[in-house]
C-alpha cells in the first residue's frame, strides 16, 4: 500500500476547488440547495476515497507479481462496493427510490467511474511523470558516477616514466630538467583544472597536447614526429571535446608503435569542424605491449555517456586512425577557459 504525498493532497484539493461549483450547481437544480450541499460533501468524500484506494492501493498491487491475486480480488470488491455506495448513498441523500438489480448496479458503477475518473487520471498521470523523473535522476546519477570512474583511470606508468626521465635530466642537464619539470607541472595543472569538467575547448586541449609532446620528445628524441593539420576554418575556441582526448590518442600511438630517429613515425593530428583525427602508420613494436585497450575503451564510453556519439577506429595493416566528434560550444556549456596560443608544427 502506497500513501499519497503532500503534492497528491494538494492536487486533489485544487481539483475539488475547480470541480465543486460545477457539480454543486447541477445538484441545486436537481434537488435543491440543502440536499445539494449534502450531496456535494458525499461526492467529495466518496470520490476521493475511491480514487485513493484505486491509485495508491489496487493499481500498484497489480504491478507486483506477488500481490496480483490479492489486488484482483480487491479490485472486484472495490467495484462492487463502489456501485453499492454510489447507488445507496445518493438514493438516501436525494430521497430517490432504491432498486437492487444487476442492471442498476452496473449503471451505478459506470456513473461513479465517470464521477471520479478525471481525478483518478490526474493523480495517475502526475505519479507517472514523477516516476519518470525519478528514473531520469537515477540514470543521470549512474552516468555521473560512471564518468567519475572513467576520469579516474589514469595510467600510472605515465607519471612513472616521466619521473624517470626527469631523474636522468637532473643528473645530466639541470637546466633542461627545470624546463621539463615546468612542462610536467603544466600538464598536471591541466588535469587538475578539468578534473570536474566533462568537456574542454579544442584550443585548451591542443595546448595540453603541446606539453605532452614536449615530454615525449625528451623521452624518445626524434623517433616520433608530430604534425598538426588544422584548417583556418576550424575554430578551436568554439569546438569542444572530452578532456585528455588528444593526449590519450598520442600516448596510444607511441605505446604501440616503434619510432626511429633515422625514420621517425609521423603522427598526424587532423581536424574539421565536426571531428578530430589522430592518424599514423602502423609499426608494431618488436616486443608487444601488454595492453587491454583500456584507453580507447575509456574514451569510447565517455563520448557515449556525454554525447551519445561513437568514436571511429580505422585499423588497416598499414595505418591506424581514431576519429572523435567535436561538439559546438553553446551559451549553456559550463567550462573553464583560459586563452591560449597554438603553435603548429
Amino acid at each position: 500500500m502506497q500513501y499519497p504525498s503532500r503534492s497528491d493532497v494538494l492536487t486533489t484539493a485544487v481539483y475539488w476547488l475547480i470541480a465543486t461549483p460545477f457539480i454543486l450547481s447541477t445538484y441545486v437544480v436537481e434537488v435543491g440547495t440543502s440536499r445539494a450541499v449534502a450531496g456535494m460533501a458525499y461526492t467529495l468524500l466518496l470520490d476521493t476515497l475511491a480514487v485513493y484506494l484505486l491509485v495508491f492501493g489496487l493499481l500498484p498491487g497489480l504491478l507486483m507479481a506477488g500481490k496480483r491475486g490479492k489486488a484482483l480480488l480487491g479490485l472486484a470488491v472495490f467495484l462492487l462496493g463502489s456501485a453499492i455506495f454510489y447507488q445507496s448513498g445518493y438514493a438516501l441523500l436525494f430521497n430517490k427510490p432504491l432498486h437492487w438489480t444487476t442492471l442498476n448496479l452496473l449503471a451505478s458503477l459506470l456513473r461513479h467511474a465517470i464521477s471520479y475518473g478525471l481525478l483518478a487520471v490526474l493523480l495517475m498521470g502526475k505519479r507517472y511523470f514523477e516516476a519518470q523523473g525519478h528514473v531520469l535522476q537515477l540514470q543521470k546519477a549512474q552516468a555521473e558516477s560512471e564518468l567519475r570512474r572513467l576520469k579516474a583511470q589514469l595510467d600510472p606508468h605515465f607519471l612513472f616514466n616521466n619521473l624517470n626521465v626527469l631523474r636522468g635530466l637532473i643528473q645530466q642537464d639541470p637546466a633542461a630538467a627545470s624546463d621539463y619539470l615546468d612542462r610536467l607541472a603544466a600538464l598536471y595543472r591541466f588535469l587538475i583544472r578539468y578534473q570536474h569538467e566533462d568537456v574542454v575547448l579544442v584550443a585548451e586541449e591542443l595546448q595540453f597536447a603541446e606539453q605532452y609532446i614536449y615530454l615525449l620528445r625528451r623521452r624518445f628524441g626524434k623517433a616520433y614526429e608530430f604534425r598538426q593539420e588544422l584548417p583556418a576554418s576550424v575554430s578551436t575556441t568554439t569546438l569542444l571535446l572530452v578532456p585528455s582526448t588528444v593526449q590519450l590518442l598520442l600516448e596510444n600511438a607511441v605505446k604501440h608503435n616503434a619510432g626511429d630517429e633515422d625514420d621517425p613515425l609521423i603522427i598526424y593530428l587532423e581536424a574539421t569542424s565536426a571531428s578530430l583525427t589522430v592518424r599514423h602508420a602502423r609499426r608494431p613494436k618488436h616486443t608487444p605491449i601488454d595492453s587491454g585497450g583500456t584507453g580507447l575503451t575509456n574514451l569510447r564510453e565517455r563520448y557515449a555517456l556525454l554525447f551519445g556519439e561513437e568514436i571511429l577506429v580505422e585499423a588497416t595493416p598499414a595505418t591506424f586512425a581514431v576519429t572523435v566528434p567535436l561538439i559546438q560550444r553553446t551559451g549553456h556549456t559550463r567550462l573553464v577557459f583560459f586563452p591560449v596560443s597554438i603553435a603548429h608544427e
